[in-house]
């Protein structure tokens, strides 16, 4: 057994020990739901019955936390929408309840689609509180038109079917339209698009740089969320047969956070146990004190501190618990013990790195800049700059702090509109383009400081990218473990981390977490590789291991690299064109041998390093 395996292999054991009790737990919640109403009393099935709706509602607000990263305190805006659907069908005209209920997602998907058009104009906190405040418009409207809503005291004696008069019946039907809303999320939380949820919510950028439109997916995920709470408070309409204001009320909207808090962040069945805990500690606490928000308070504060994963977290910290205990070691540095033999054989790398690459032929450029500029205000960042990269030439781009390179980088790249100028790849003008058509074309970017998919496992990380760029993210249904099984196997063992597939990605080495992103790049198929100081902050040994594999990929794939560096081991070793850039403009150009000897060069960058490089 190699060392990799040695030290991966109880990791696989503790994940499979955490699915092992996840899945009783389950089991053992699903019998005491399924079995309630045979041995609690009428107090407590009717507070057994509030959970079931209260899990519902953590579970649709799960997708937008949990699963997309969206901090939304409008939630609760929407259980009472469905509340007064139901209420306003039973109430308003002759039609069932029932039908109030069987219309409220197509009401809480177009209402969630509208209003998440509006709030996602802005990003993190801004769109927490745009949500607050559409939230909070929502609510006095239902105060104050007394005439429809009931006003400050709401609609109450909702009538409901006779056969759901018997609280046994009534209990059952709730469980099982909330079972059928939790299997429709729990499939589209394991479907492709829910992979491209997880990976928004990792990081943003990246995953705008693996093809996903960003901002569609996060409409679509608030529109579905919207969808299942407002069938969560139709629920609660027909259960509880009122409706009323207090809903939607601000302080409302902290629930289904606290919901999800308690259970866990990024487990899918943490906050059924977290809604059924809050549910059953409300019932019980608010009739015996008045200490309630206290109390609450402090569950968050202490589940904050000690179990930052919530309830779903618990088998998993045992687990490691126990490793720490019993003197096991954590993956983590597992690649650097897999590869200790390696430093050796890459010893020599240097020197071979010094050996200019043969002479190329006239080619079209695969990118082409003309006469790009950009302006901060009162500064140029970037002045009339050409610039051709070649393909399947790696091509340096180096100058001083402040020359303006990570500003072209990102001029191309479409992270910056250019103020002036033109951006063409493979003859396409792609100036000012977006990230995801970038990454369709064949465009791979790579940052200053390592971007990935923290809570994503190694193989998932290649995955997502391989589904976004095929458009497989689109699909709500299919499970995700399978796809493309075989081509991640096989760009993991391209970059060697093929025995890291399960490792979490935040795991990783520096030097590893790099080649993860260019494992990532090159699942979309790309053609232009950007990097960014690829090799900063790593150590000698990961900087030689970096160095050898991007040699190797460009080699075997004819890919075209241009890169940024300070490292003139680095630039003068696996470049074969070099661009000088000061102050915003091109100095000077030419190959490392040309560029090296240049007079200007020397004076304002390489100094004393042009006689180390042509010695």
């Amino acid at each position: 057994m190699t060392a990799s395996s040695a030290t991966i292999a109880p990791l696989q054991r503790l994940l499979s020990r955490h699915r092992r009790s996840r899945a009783l737990g389950l089991l053992v919640m699903a019998a005491v739901f399924a079995t309630a109403p045979l041995w609690l009393s009428a107090a407590d099935e009717y507070t057994a019955g509030l959970a079931v709706v209260a899990v519902l509602l953590a579970l649709s607000y799960n997708l937008l936390l949990g699963s997309t990263g969206m901090v939304s305190f409008g939630h609760a805006a929407f259980y009472g929408i469905g509340a007064y659907t139901v209420a306003l069908f039973a109430t308003k005209t002759s039609l069932s309840p029932l039908l109030g209920l069987a219309v409220s997602p197509l009401i809480g998907a177009v209402s969630g689609f509208v209003i998440g058009l509006i709030c996602l104009r802005a990003v993190r906190l801004y769109f927490a509180l745009l949500t607050l405040a559409v939230s909070q418009l929502l609510y006095v409207l239902a105060f104050e038109w007394d005439t429809l809503t009931g006003g400050d005291n709401g609609i109450h004696g909702i009538p409901v079917p006779d056969w759901l008069v018997d609280p046994n019946n009534l209990y059952y039907f709730v469980l099982a339209v909330v079972v059928v809303g939790a299997l429709l999320l729990w499939l589209i939380s394991a479907s492709p698009f829910g992979a491209a949820l997880n990976a928004i919510r990792e990081n943003r950028q990246r995953s705008a740089f693996i093809g996903l439109r960003v901002k569609a997916y996060e409409l679509a995920a608030f529109s579905i969320g919207c969808s299942l709470a407002t069938v969560a408070g139709a629920l609660y309409a027909v259960y509880d047969q009122q409706a009323f204001p207090g809903l939607m009320f601000w302080t409302e909207a902290a629930t289904p956070i606290v919901m999800v808090l308690i259970g866990g962040l990024r487990s899918f069945w943490g906050p059924v146990f977290g809604a059924v805990l809050y549910t059953v500690l409300a019932s019980r606490v608010r009739s015996s004190t008045n200490y309630w928000d206290l109390l609450i308070g402090a569950i968050v504060l202490a589940l904050v501190l000690l179990l930052p994963d919530g309830l779903a977290g618990v088998p998993r910290r045992l687990g490691q618990a126990w490793h720490a205990i019993t003197g096991r070691r954590r993956p983590g540095s597992a690649s650097v013990a897999a590869d200790a033999g390696v430093l050796m054989a890459l010893a020599p790398i240097e020197a071979a790195l010094r050996t200019p690459p043969p002479p190329r032929g006239e080619t079209a450029a695969l990118l082409r800049v003309r006469g790009l500029g950009k302006r901060f205000g009162g500064l140029v960042a970037v002045h009339d700059v050409d610039l051709d990269v070649l393909p399947g030439t790696v091509h340096a781009l180096i100058g001083p702090n402040g020359a303006g390179k990570s500003t072209l980088f990102n001029l191309v790249s479409g992270l910056l509109r250019p103020d002036t100028g033109t951006v063409h790849f493979d003859g396409e003008d792609v100036t000012g383009a977006a990230a995801p058509r970038l990454a369709r074309l064949g465009i791979g970017r790579g940052f200053q400081t390592t971007s990935i998919f923290p809570f994503l496992t190694v193989a998932e990380s290649v995955r997502v990218a391989c589904l976004a760029i095929t458009g497989g993210t689109r699909r709500p249904l299919p499970p995700t473990r399978r796809l493309h099984r075989e081509r991640v196997d096989h760009l993991l063992e391209g970059v060697g981390l093929s025995g890291l597939a399960d490792v979490p990605a935040r795991e990783l080495s520096h030097g590893d977490q790099r080649a993860l992103e260019l494992a990532i790049s090159l699942a979309l198929d790309a053609r232009l590789l950007l990097l960014d100081e690829p090799t900063a902050g790593m150590s000698p040994y990961e900087t030689q291991r970096t160095l050898s594999l991007l040699r190797r990929i460009t080699e075997d794939r004819g890919l075209t690299v241009l890169l940024v560096e300070h490292d003139m081991a680095v630039v003068f070793g696996v470049s074969e064109h070099v661009t000088v850039m000061a102050e915003g403009t091109v100095l000077a150009e030419g190959t490392p041998e040309e560029v090296r000897r240049n007079p200007e060069v020397i004076r304002a960058y390489l100094g004393d390093e042009a006689e180390e490089w042509s010695a």
